[in-house]
C-alpha cells in the first residue's frame, strides 16, 4: 500500500507580524488629591474622571457604551458616570414616588417628562463635554454624565485611585475633571510599559454650592409637596 502523504500546514511565531503600536500598550495609572478649604475633607473622589486624548487625534477609536444612573433616596446613583459620544445612559426610577429628569445644557437637552416608580427613560450624549442632569422636583437632586472624547478613560475609587488599561505608547494630553474644581489638563508621555503613580492635585477651596433653576428657567416653589 502507497503511503498517503497529509499536507501539514506549520506558521512560525516569527511570521506573525504585530504593528509596534498594538504591542506597545501598558495601563496608566495614578492618584487624583483634592485641596479643600481649611477644615474640610474630601469624601467625593469617585466623582473624578480622567481621560487621555492622544496627540495624533487619528489612534481614536471609540464606541458609544451604555451606563445607569438610578433614582433612589431622592439622590442620583452614582452621581457621576463617564461614557463616550453617541453613549446613552440609562434613569431607572427606584424610589416609590415620581421624578423627571432633564438636562438643559446645550449639546444634551432633554426632558424625560414625570415617571413613576419601576418605569426607567434613557437619554443620548452625543458630543464630549460635562452635563449636569437634574430632577424638576426634587431642587437638591444633582448628577453629571462626563462624555469622554477618548476610549481611555477612568473614573476614580473612593480614594482617589484610577487606572487606565491598554494605552498605546505615545503623546497624550491628560485631563482630570471633577465638578467642584477647575478642571487639568496636562501633557503626558506614556511609555511602552505604561505609567504608575501619576499624581494630580485638584483645588476646590473656590467650590460654592448654587442651586440650579428648574427646567422652565425659573426657581424651584419652596412651597411645593417634595413627596
Amino acid at each position: 500500500m502507497a503511503l498517503r502523504l497529509v499536507p501539514v500546514l506549520i506558521v512560525a511565531a516569527a511570521t506573525l507580524i504585530v504593528p509596534a503600536a498594538l504591542r506597545a500598550q501598558g495601563a496608566v495609572a495614578g492618584r487624583v488629591s483634592i485641596t479643600e478649604r481649611q477644615g474640610e475633607t474630601t469624601s467625593d473622589f469617585s466623582s473624578t474622571i480622567v481621560y487621555l486624548v492622544p496627540k495624533d487625534s487619528a489612534r481614536i477609536r471609540m464606541r458609544p457604551t451604555s451606563a445607569t444612573i438610578a433614582m433612589s433616596g431622592r439622590a442620583f446613583v452614582p452621581h457621576v458616570r463617564v461614557v463616550t459620544p453617541g453613549s446613552r445612559v440609562t434613569f431607572p426610577n427606584q424610589d416609590p414616588f415620581s421624578h423627571n429628569i432633564f438636562s438643559s445644557t446645550p449639546g444634551a437637552q432633554f426632558d424625560l417628562g414625570l415617571y413613576p416608580a419601576g418605569k426607567s427613560k434613557d437619554a443620548p450624549f452625543r458630543r464630549p463635554g460635562a452635563y449636569p442632569i437634574y430632577c424638576n422636583i426634587h431642587p437638591r437632586m444633582t448628577a453629571f454624565v462626563v462624555v469622554a472624547p477618548s476610549q481611555w478613560n477612568a473614573q476614580a475609587g473612593n480614594d482617589g485611585r484610577w487606572s487606565i488599561p491598554d494605552v498605546p505608547a505615545g503623546e497624550y494630553t491628560l485631563t482630570i475633571w471633577h465638578e467642584r474644581a477647575k478642571t487639568l489638563e496636562q501633557p503626558i508621555t506614556v511609555p511602552t510599559a505604561g505609567l504608575a503613580d501619576v499624581a494630580a492635585t485638584l483645588d476646590a477651596r473656590g467650590y460654592r454650592f448654587v442651586e440650579h433653576k428648574n427646567k422652565f428657567g425659573r426657581d424651584y416653589d419652596r412651597n411645593a409637596t417634595r413627596y
